[in-house]
């Protein structure tokens, strides 16, 4: 995967101020997990070292959750000479004076674009008049950012989205699911790496533990027991392959991410460290 991979996302954090019905991350305010300073240092060596990697991106969970460690990550990433980037809610938006602070500031580290997610579920806990403020003053000092907006036609039911949001939706027959729509699993341009240094092809579906280089340099999505499956009959083929060890799987599910994560929940167990970690699943 060396070859292919040039971005990475750095979860900086799995807690969030929002417990959004929608988030495939599971993040809550009640989460603490989160990169350190002298983590995200040993994560950009390792980056450097694979000799691919062009841009990282600074999300969550929320990742103004963690500013100390967004900021460090902005400032070492530009002198590595990585673009970056980052996504928030702007939850932490108290006043015109205080967001220009921190984008200039944030400019100031080499930060070149900001994503601000706002939708109807995040509006239930951030009031949209933050994210108009944020998204004011970043044109006004320069920033390129964006309006990040979800309906519910483009969610993916994994996640919290599996649990809250699945039950009453329209649904398909799972033998309809054979092939993953959103990742390109056998050759990914860019992945999620967590805290724990958890390589992510899909929020829930690692690569392993251990060195993030190696991670990286050896991957063999033919070699990799879950994606083999999926990328030879997508989640129905996974879906299968659990059934063969006690699934239930049910006739219809609203989406393929509905199918997959069900799957990949059952076999969790027998797959720790490529399925996880448990904040992934809401444990």
């Amino acid at each position: 995967m060396g070859t292919s991979l040039t971005g990475i996302h750095f979860l900086i954090s799995y807690g969030c101020p929002a417990e959004c019905d929608h988030c495939f991350i599971w993040g809550n305010p009640r989460r603490d997990s989160g990169m350190t300073l002298e983590r995200i240092d040993q994560f950009l060596n390792q980056i450097m070292a694979v000799g691919t990697i062009a841009s990282v991106c600074a999300e969550g969970g929320e990742s103004f959750t963690r500013y100390p460690a967004l900021l460090h990550l902005m400032r070492r990433g530009t002198e590595l000479g990585l673009g970056v980037s980052a996504l928030t809610n702007a939850f932490w938006v108290e006043s015109r004076e205080m967001a220009t602070s921190r984008i200039d500031e944030l400019i100031a580290a080499g930060m070149s674009s900001l994503g601000v997610s706002t939708d109807e579920w995040h509006q239930k806990h951030i009031p949209v008049e933050k994210v108009d403020l944020l998204l004011a003053v970043c044109e006004a000092a320069g920033l390129s950012a964006s309006r990040m907006e979800s309906k519910i036609e483009g969610v993916m039911f994994r996640g919290r989205a599996a649990e809250w949001l699945a039950p009453g939706r329209p649904t398909k027959p799972a033998e309809e699911m054979t092939a993953c729509p959103h990742e390109q699993l056998g050759a990914p341009s860019r992945a999620h790496l967590d805290c724990y240094g958890r390589l992510h092809l899909c929020q829930g579906l690692a690569i392993g533990d251990g060195s993030l280089r190696q991670a990286i340099e050896e991957y063999d999505p033919a070699r990799h027991p879950i994606v083999r499956l999926l990328l030879n009959g997508g989640p129905i083929a996974l879906a299968r392959f659990a059934a063969d060890l006690g699934f239930e799987m049910a006739p219809r599910y609203v989406d393929d991410c509905h199918l997959c994560y069900r799957a990949r929940e059952f076999l969790r167990p027998r797959y720790p460290e490529l399925l996880g970690p448990d904040e992934m699943y809401g444990a």
